[in-house]
Order: C-alpha cells, then structure tokens, then sequence
C-alpha cells in the first residue's frame, strides 16, 4: 500500500485500482462547475466500478454549493462531513461545526480506506481485544506512515499491505482483505471473532 504512506494527489486512483482491481464500466465525463477537483474525480473514479466504493457511507451527488455556504457530500447514519463552497481544496467539517483539519482531497482517499476497511466483501472484526490479542495482530501487519491515519484518534491507526488493511486500536480489531485467503494470515492467534466473513 506505497500509495497510502505518503498520500499524494494520485493516492485516491491507484489505491481503488489496488484494492478493487481494473475497472468495469467505461470512463465517463463528470462536470460540475464550482466543485472541487479532488470531488469530482471521486465521482469519475466511482463511476468506472459497478461495485460501489461507498458503501457504509453514502457520496451524495456533486453539489457546488453557493456563497461559501456548507456543502454536504459523505454521509453515514450519525455523522455527515462537508466542506465550505468556494474553495480549490477545502477544509473538511464533521456535523457542520467540527473541523476535521484535513483538506478535501486528502479527506478523500481516508474514505476511501474507511469504506474498503469498514465495509468490506472479505473481513474480522473483534471489538474490545486483550492487548496480547491486539499485539499478535499488529506484528502481521506494517502502520500506514501517512499522518493521516492517525485521524480521528491517533490511538487507533490503519496498517495494510497489498491484500489487507486494518483499522487497530485498544477497542477494535477491524481488518478487510482483498480476497478471501488474505485473512488466513490471523488464524492460529485464538482470536474469538466477533464477525469473520468466512463463517457467514
């Protein structure tokens, strides 16, 4: 995951081609005057796969917003994040009062890492580990370097490799694999999963 160590403007793309593989649908011109770039080319990217890149979340559709008024565009059932109108690269809000201190186009790739982490087609999950059981893991995985993956909580990181990324802190396990054998890697730990996607 060379792209997410140091997120760059072309993180987003090469990070949904790695996880999600060559696309399935043909390019398509997406344009919206007064939104910015980094938004727009989400929508083209997501456009190309016909398996939605947002799904514990909903990208609401492009929205150039006016006056610098709050523009909505990530929204999950207890949070929504936005961004004031007006701006190239625009600071991030949560809830419409709490600035996130990132900039839409690095927002950007962190969702698309929280949808492949948090909604994934192969997963673990096991919340409130033993710290022996969260050690065992970690060791099997390398951290992100990006400080970005230090948001919200720097306590509770992302780490990955080619076929896996994992959200991991005191209270959670959360790992999603590109394929199905990718999660044999943590078996063998006795770890008591709560939800393991082999099993359902």
């Amino acid at each position: 995951m060379y792209e997410l160590d140091v997120v760059a403007p072309d993180s987003l793309g090469r990070f949904v081609y790695r996880w999600y593989g060559a696309p399935d649908r043909a390019a398509v011109e997406v344009e919206v005057p007064g939104v910015p770039a980094a938004l727009v080319e989400w929508h083209r990217i997501a456009a190309r796969y016909s398996y939605p890149l947002s799904r514990d979340h909903v990208m609401l559709p492009l929205d150039p917003g006016r006056d610098g008024g709050l523009v909505r565009f990530w929204e999950g059932a207890d949070d929504w994040y936005g961004f004031r109108a007006g701006e190239a690269d625009p600071e991030v809000v949560e809830n419409g009062e709490l600035p996130t201190g990132l900039t839409l186009s690095r927002f950007l790739v962190y969702a698309a890492v929280y949808e492949a982490t948090y909604a994934p087609l192969h997963g673990l999950v096991f919340m409130n580990p033993p710290a022996g059981q969260l050690r065992g893991v970690k060791v099997r995985l390398r951290e992100l370097d990006d400080g970005l993956w230090q948001w919200p909580d720097p306590g509770t990181r992302y780490f990955g490799d080619d076929d896996l990324l994992a959200h991991l802190g005191p209270d959670r396990i959360v790992i999603a694999g590109r394929h199905r054998d990718a999660l044999g890697r943590f078996d063998g730990l006795g770890v008591p999963w709560d939800w393991d996607t082999r099993t359902l």
